[in-house]
C-alpha cells in the first residue's frame, strides 16, 4: 500500500536504520569499544586580528609550541602537546577554515580545564603569549574521547572534522562510527593497507570553549586523525575501490555533507611523556606584560 511504500522510503534514507542495517551485513569479529578512556583537548585556533597567515603561523610554531612546553608544572596538566599545521585541502569534505589545530593529550578523566585555567601555568605564562597571536574570541576548544583504531604514526597526516546527520542520536552515531571503521581493518584492506594509523576522536557534548574556559557553542562530533608513511599513500589509500565501494558510502549515512570538512596537516610534537621533546628546543623568554597589554586593544 501507499503507506507501507512511505514508511519503507523513510527507513531507507534514515541514517540509525542504514547503520543498523550494515551492521547485519558486515559482521565485525573485534571486540567492543574499550572501557578505559583517554581523554584530550583539541583547539581550532584563529589569528588575531592584523596578523597574516606567514606570521602566524611563524610564532605559532616558533614562539608559542616552546613556551607551552617549557611553562612551569606544565605535566600536572598536560600529557602531549602537539601542533597540526594546516599545508593544504583534505581528502573529503570542504576546506577547514582555520590554519591549524592543536591536540592535548589530558590525565586522568580530562576534567581538569577549570583548574588549568586558574593555575599560574597558564595565567601567567601561556595566556600572556596566546594574547600575542592569537583571537580569544574565536579560538575555539573541545574535549575528545580518544578511540584508536590502529596505533602507530607516520610523517604524512590527514584530519577529517565531521557533525553527524539531522536527527540521528549520538551514542548511535559514535557506535556505528567505531563498527564502521573497526570493520574497514578487516574488510576494507585496500584502504586500511596504506594506513600507519588511525585514531578517532569523539567529541564531548557541551565540551565547547574559548581560551580561560569560557563557554561557547559549536557543532562537531568526531574529529579523525590518520596518518602515512608518504603523499602517495595518503592518494591511493582515499582511491582505493575499498574505500568508494565500502567505507565511503557507510560514512555518507553518518556525515552531514555541508559539516564535513578535511585538511592535510604537519604535526609537530611539542611535549609528550611530562616533558618537552627536542623539537621544543630551550625555554624561551616569557613575553614582557607590556605586549599582552598591547594586544587587548
Amino acid at each position: 500500500c501507499k503507506s507501507a511504500g512511505v514508511r519503507l522510503r523513510w527507513f531507507e534514507s534514515n541514517p540509525l536504520h542504514q547503520c543498523l542495517a550494515y551492521r547485519m551485513t558486515h559482521p565485525i569479529p573485534v571486540p567492543p569499544m574499550p572501557r578505559a578512556e583517554t581523554f584530550k583537548k583539541i583547539a581550532f585556533l584563529a589569528p588575531r586580528p592584523g596578523m597574516d597567515q606567514r606570521a602566524f603561523t611563524a610564532y605559532w610554531r616558533g614562539t608559542h609550541g616552546p613556551t607551552v612546553a617549557h611553562a612551569p608544572n606544565y605535566a600536572a596538566y598536560r600529557r602531549r602537546y602537539a601542533q597540526n599545521h594546516r599545508i593544504g585541502d583534505g581528502p573529503v569534505g570542504g576546506p577547514f577554515p582555520h590554519p591549524g589545530i592543536a591536540i592535548f593529550h589530558l590525565p586522568g578523566d580530562g576534567n581538569n580545564e577549570a583548574a588549568f585555567s586558574r593555575s599560574a601555568t597558564y595565567r601567567d605564562c601561556i595566556r600572556i603569549d596566546e594574547l600575542n597571536f592569537i583571537d580569544m574570541d574565536r579560538t575555539l576548544s573541545m574535549t575528545a574521547r580518544e578511540d584508536v583504531i590502529r596505533p602507530g604514526a607516520g610523517p604524512v597526516k590527514a584530519i577529517i572534522l565531521a557533525r553527524r546527520c539531522d536527527g540521528m542520536d549520538r551514542a548511535d552515531f559514535d557506535s556505528c562510527l567505531h563498527d564502521i571503521s573497526s570493520d574497514a581493518l578487516i574488510n576494507a584492506r585496500g584502504f586500511t593497507d596504506h594506513l600507519a594509523g588511525w585514531t578517532l576522536n569523539r567529541i564531548v557534548e557541551g565540551s565547547f570553549q574559548l581560551p580561560g574556559a569560557r563557554p561557547a557553542a559549536a557543532t562537531i562530533d568526531a574529529i579523525q586523525e590518520l596518518w602515512f608513511s608518504s603523499e602517495q599513500d595518503l592518494q591511493q589509500a582515499f582511491a582505493a575501490p575499498a574505500y568508494r565501494d565500502r567505507i565511503a558510502p557507510a560514512l555518507d549515512a553518518l556525515f552531514a555533507p555541508d559539516r564535513l570538512s578535511s585538511f592535510r596537516a604537519e604535526e609537530i610534537v611539542f611535549f609528550d611523556a611530562g616533558r618537552p621533546t627536542p623539537q621544543a628546543g630551550p625555554a624561551p623568554p616569557i613575553p614582557p606584560p607590556a605586549r599582552m597589554a598591547q594586544n587587548r586593544t
